[in-house]
């Protein structure tokens, strides 16, 4: 018995895996889902600039669709947030495949919260530069973005208009797949600009940006999909990272009990092996 459990085939650990994640879509199990402080900073944040005038959010869309399972549930979190408390949104995207992202977000929410374009959200779309572009806000917005991704006067629109550089939003949120965080809006745009940055990464890269928290360059840090399904939870929404967390859930407990059994098993063979190493010996001797 032992023998066949430590050379088992591994397509039945597939297959486990397998009923496992299918059974947990299937017949969800209500888990709990608690959040780090990292996370409730991003979103106390916020809290704290609502009844404030004028109060408006920079989003930046910095990813892609392979990062969309885990980043777009918090960008859709956040965008609910700022509606439900009347802040103002305004969206931009490092990345050029963004922008279809940042459109689905801004649209889905914008209707259900019946929130009005140019008034209380805008969108400004993808330019290149990044650096370049960060330092130009910093100076200017205006001079940056004269038009909106839909042609209007970002001069004229109440949402911006009130917005004179970088440092006029009151809260800066990036959400990065890549190394913008770090590699842009730390750099170019914290410490020169004094903004106030939160950021949401993808789970393998936000080790890189725990200096940052400890530094204070970040305020806060939503981490993948467990961390968007924390953000769900202080938005009192379930949605997708708050589903998708348990088939995730599912996955890793088989492959945890795969381990413990595993390892079991080798150190019962290795003192089986050992008894009878020393039995052999023994009647070796006599």
């Amino acid at each position: 018995m032992i023998q066949k459990l430590l050379n088992i085939d591994r397509r039945w650990i597939f297959l486990f895996i397998f009923v496992g994640v299918a059974a947990a879509m299937l017949s969800p199990l209500p888990l709990p889902i608690r959040p780090s402080s990292d996370v409730k900073n991003v979103y106390n944040t916020i809290e704290s600039i609502k009844g404030k005038p004028n109060a408006t959010v920079l989003l930046s869309f910095d990813y892609g669709p392979g990062s969309e399972p885990e980043l777009q549930p918090t960008a859709i979190s956040i965008i609910r947030q700022c509606f439900r408390n009347n802040i103002k949104v305004v969206g931009m995207a490092l990345w050029p495949d963004a922008v279809g992202l940042a459109q689905a977000a801004f649209d889905s929410v914008s209707r259900a919260e019946g929130k009005e374009y140019g008034k209380d959200w805008t969108f400004l779309g993808y330019k290149t530069g990044s650096v370049t572009l960060i330092l130009n806000m910093g100076e200017d917005f205006h001079g940056a973005f004269n038009v909106d991704y839909r042609g209007n006067k970002t001069s004229e629109m109440p949402v911006t208009q009130h917005i004179a550089k970088l440092g006029s939003f009151d809260y800066v949120v990036t959400l990065a797949a890549g190394k913008t965080i770090d590699g842009v809006w730390v750099t170019y745009a914290v410490d020169r600009y004094r903004i106030k940055l939160g950021g949401a990464t993808t789970a393998v890269t936000s080790p890189d940006m725990f200096p940052y928290l400890q530094s204070g360059q970040l305020n806060g840090l939503v981490s993948g999909l467990a961390g968007a399904a924390e953000y769900e939870t202080l938005v009192r929404t379930q949605g997708s990272a708050t589903r998708g967390m348990q088939p995730q859930s599912a996955a890793h407990l088989i492959i945890i009990i795969s381990i413990i059994i595993g390892n079991t098993m080798y150190f019962v063979q290795r003192r089986r092996d050992r008894r009878q190493s020393v039995s052999g010996n023994e009647e070796t001797r006599s």
